[in-house]
C-alpha cells in the first residue's frame, strides 16, 4: 500500500485555507470559531483532569508505601498436656521446690524453705529456657511473708505468641 502525504499536505497549504476562510459568511464563521473554542476549552480541561489524576494516583501509591504492612499477632493458651509434661520436667529437676499446674494454665511455684531461693530463682527462670515458644507473665510474685506456710511464691501464666503474615487483600 503506497501512502502518499502530498494531498494531504496540500489542504492545509495557507493558500486554501485562506480560499476556504473567504468562502464563510459571518454567521458561518461564528459558528465554526465557537466550536473550535469549544473544542479547544475541553481539550485543555481534560489535559487538567488527567493531571489531576495522576498526582492522586501518585499521591495514593506514596501513601501505601508509607503505611506499614504488620503481622496479625494471635495469643494462644498452654496446651494442657505439654503444660503438664513441662511441670513434671521441672518436678524431675528440682525437687526441693514445689510446681502446682492450676486448671486456668497458671503455673504455681513456691518454696517453704529460706535456704531454697536460689533453686527457686533457678527454677523460675529454668521455665523461660524449657519453653521459649510461650510468653510467660508473673501475676504473683512474693518473698518473705505470703499467704500460707510459704516464704517464696510466683504464679506464672503463659500463652503462645504466634505472628501471621498480614494480608494484602484489603489494600
Amino acid at each position: 500500500m503506497n501512502l502518499s502525504l502530498q494531498p494531504f499536505i496540500k489542504s492545509f497549504s495557507p493558500k486554501i485555507a485562506n480560499k476556504a476562510l473567504q468562502t464563510f459568511d459571518r454567521s458561518t464563521t461564528v459558528v465554526v470559531g465557537a466550536c473550535w473554542a469549544a473544542a479547544l476549552l475541553m481539550m485543555i480541561f481534560a489535559i487538567y483532569t488527567v493531571s489531576l489524576s495522576v498526582s492522586a494516583r501518585r499521591a495514593a501509591e506514596t501513601a501505601l508505601v508509607a503505611e506499614p504492612n504488620l503481622p496479625k499477632i494471635g495469643h494462644e493458651s498452654i496446651d494442657p498436656r505439654v503444660a503438664q509434661m513441662m511441670v513434671d520436667r521441672l518436678r524431675r529437676r528440682y525437687p526441693e521446690v514445689v510446681f502446682n499446674l492450676q486448671g486456668n494454665q497458671n503455673l504455681t511455684v513456691t518454696a517453704i524453705d529460706g535456704s531454697k531461693f536460689r533453686q527457686w530463682l533457678t527454677a523460675l527462670s529454668y521455665i523461660d529456657t524449657i519453653s521459649p515458644e510461650y510468653h510467660w507473665s508473673l501475676s504473683q510474685f512474693c518473698v518473705g511473708k505470703c499467704p500460707g506456710n510459704e516464704i517464696m511464691r510466683a504464679v506464672l501464666s503463659g500463652e503462645r505468641i504466634s505472628f501471621e503474615s498480614p494480608s494484602l487483600d484489603k489494600k
